[in-house]
Formats: C-alpha cells, structure tokens, sequence
C-alpha cells in the first residue's frame, strides 16, 4: 500500500494528463471519436443535399421543357406513361438480368 502511494505521488502528472487524455478522447458526449463520427456524417449529409439539389434543377428544366414544348408533352407521354396515338403501337421491352 505504501508502495501504490509512493508511485502515485511520484507519477501524479503523467498519470493525470493520461487520464485527462482518455476521457477527453473516449468518454462523453463530445470526445474526440464523436466528433470525428459526426464529421463523416456531416459530410454523407453534404453530398446527399448536393445531389438532391441537383435532382431539383434537373426536374425543374424538365417542368419547364415540358410547359413550353408541346413535343415534349408528347414525349414525356410516351416514354413514362405509354400512352400512344391511334395509328401507332407500342411495344414494352424490359431487359432482365
């Protein structure tokens, strides 16, 4: 026992400054692997904005085409609803893999 206090008191700082590193780093709300687990998260959030913003532009030139350009209607018509003419038929290939 006198031993254990003698070390202690010998090695009172270091053994300080390594507890104050693993709780720091490890233990809580905001240690250091947290933070570094939100930052990837931050940054997948990041991207799947940009692309969702992207997403958005697309489809708004595509609403637009479509509301200015009766050949797009048509198009649009065709490709995504199948909706035909009288004089024409439509056949419906699917590649299976």
């Amino acid at each position: 026992m006198r031993q254990l206090r003698h070390i202690l008191l010998r090695y009172k700082y270091p053994i300080t400054i390594v507890l104050f590193a693993a709780i720091i780093g490890f233990v809580g709300e905001h240690s250091l692997v947290r933070r570094f687990a939100q930052k990837q998260e931050i940054a997948e959030l990041r991207t799947n904005i940009q692309n969702e913003i992207n997403t958005y532009n697309d489809d708004k030139q595509k609403l637009e085409r479509i509301k200015n350009n009766p050949e797009a209607v048509k198009r649009v018509a065709h490709e995504k609803y199948y909706m035909k003419t009288e004089d024409e038929d439509i056949f419906v290939i699917t590649a299976e893999e």
